[in-house]
């Protein structure tokens, strides 16, 4: 059986003003711009973005995941300038997207559904009907994608609006009750689950924990395991990050339904846990646009290499030959 490569990008933050009233940033976006002014200008390069873009065009992936946070303030002007960029990535049929919280700054991106807008083709599978995805909104996840007859991506939605300084996330009840129904009506030729999420499930240090986290990650890491997930991508943390969730011994599943036997008989299973990091992150003195690729074999995750980019070479190169070596060591335990 073909191994699948799998890239997978993160927070690429695009920014585009052109065009924006300035009667939209009377939000939150005010101190977004502060943040871009500061700490944050210059740090995504949209030139590194396009780069990116045709880096992976030009590599002949299998497939592109993309797990959130293409914009930095949901306008229409980043969005349609991200939308360029991930054309020249490839197809709807070859690149999958989920958004982060920057992908939903304001409570009129969600709204006004304008992610899904933009990138509807990109939420369903090749010959679904992609309006359906324009007009449900934060309502259309989770969404599956069949990248092959074993091989099914989820994409699930953790961004929510929130107020200013805080970047928090939530999947919610419904997402992970429809994410089991979906795995019910799996084909049993399904050997491999991969599962996308913005928001990271591992603890961070200072403030981060308690402002930028998803708050329903226990739930969340639960039904990993109902599922019997082969990995869970992540963005959200722009350095990168690799972890593992451990089932506990004593517990029990929270479905009852005999077509998801075998997805239960995987339950005992540790589960990769794999941040890529900004795929765009750059400056003159921090070199850290990274992105991840990932081999999938007949049933499982069978490594994931990761690709870093430096000034010097003004390409990216291969940093670490495998990462689940890595996501496995016990100090690298996922605590939810």
């Amino acid at each position: 059986m073909k191994v699948l490569r799998i890239a997978h990008i993160s927070d690429l933050h695009i920014l585009d003003l052109a065009g924006t009233p300035w009667q939209s940033f009377l939000n939150k976006r005010m101190t977004g711009v502060v943040n871009l002014a500061g700490v944050r200008r210059n740090a995504h390069p949209v030139d590194l973005c396009e780069k990116l873009a045709d880096h992976l065009a030009g590599a002949q992936f299998d497939h592109v995941i993309m797990t959130g946070d293409l914009t930095n303030l949901a306008l229409d002007s980043e969005f349609s300038r991200a939308r360029q960029i991930i054309e020249r990535i490839g197809p709807p049929s070859h690149v999958t997207l989920i958004p982060g919280n920057h992908d939903l700054y304001t409570r009129g991106a969600l709204k006004h559904k304008r992610f899904e807008k933009w990138f509807s083709e990109y939420l369903v599978d090749e010959g679904d009907d992609h309006l359906v995805a324009q007009q449900r909104g934060r309502l259309h996840y989770p969404f599956v994608r069949k990248l092959a007859p074993h091989v099914r991506v989820y994409g699930l939605s953790s961004a929510v609006p929130t107020l200013p300084m805080l970047a928090y996330g939530r999947v919610g009840k419904p997402q992970l009750k429809r994410l089991l129904e979906l795995v019910a009506l799996e084909p049993p030729e399904v050997t491999v689950r991969i599962v996308l999420v913005h928001h990271n499930l591992h603890h961070r240090v200072g403030m981060a924990e308690y402002v930028a986290t998803l708050t329903d990650r226990h739930a969340f890491s639960e039904v990993m395991h109902d599922i019997g997930a082969a990995a869970v991508l992540h963005g959200h943390t722009h350095h990168p990050h690799q972890g593992h969730l451990t089932p506990r011994q004593d517990r029990r599943p929270s479905i009852d339904d005999e077509l998801l036997e075998r997805a239960l008989a995987e339950a005992v299973r540790d589960i990769p846990v794999i941040g890529c990091g900004s795929s765009t992150w750059h400056r003159k003195d921090k070199e850290h646009a990274r992105y991840n690729v990932l081999e999938v074999g007949a049933d499982r995750v069978q490594a994931v290499h990761s690709y870093r980019y430096t000034a010097l070479a003004g390409a990216f190169e291969l940093e670490h030959q495998d990462l689940l070596d890595k996501a496995f060591l016990a100090h690298r335990l996922i605590r939810v």
